[in-house]
C-alpha cells in the first residue's frame, strides 16, 4: 500500500504580451460622504488612466461568486501599482466596475490582476 503525499500545485499565468493591453480603463478611488442622514454622496480621489486588458470571467466563476454575494464579471489586468484595493471603481467602455480584489500576477510585480463586478453604465454625476 503507497502513500499518498500532499502536493503544492500553483497555478502560473501567461503574462500578457504587449499587444493585450489594449484597452484604456480609468481608475478613481470612491468615498462615500454624508449628505443628510439618509443620503450618501460619492466623491471621487486618485484618478489615473493606464492600458488594460479586460475580459469578461466563465459562467462557472460568475455564478459560483454570485451564490456568495461576492460577484465577479470580469478580470482586468493593468501593470503592477501600489495601492489599487477595494474602494477604486472602473470606468471601461461607458461601464462602472467595483473592485472586488487585486493579487500580483504570479506574485511578481508586474502585472495586477483585478478581480470585478459590473455595476452599471456610467451617469451624468460621474
Amino acid at each position: 500500500m503507497s502513500l499518498r503525499r500532499l502536493t503544492e500545485s500553483s497555478a502560473t499565468f501567461r503574462s500578457p504580451t504587449s499587444g493585450e493591453l489594449n484597452q484604456r480603463v480609468k481608475f478613481r478611488r470612491r468615498t462615500d460622504m454624508p449628505v443628510d442622514t439618509a443620503w450618501l454622496k460619492p466623491e471621487f480621489s486618485r484618478e489615473f488612466k493606464t492600458w488594460a486588458k479586460v475580459r469578461q470571467v466563465g459562467d462557472t466563476v460568475r455564478i459560483g461568486t454570485a451564490q456568495i454575494d461576492n460577484a465577479i464579471t470580469h478580470k482586468i489586468t493593468i501593470r503592477y501599482r501600489e495601492g489599487v484595493d477595494t474602494d477604486f471603481e472602473i470606468i471601461h467602455g461607458g461601464m462602472v466596475y467595483r473592485v472586488k480584489g487585486a493579487e500580483k500576477l504570479n506574485g511578481q510585480k508586474r502585472f495586477l490582476q483585478i478581480s470585478c463586478e459590473e455595476l452599471s453604465e456610467i451617469n451624468d454625476d460621474g
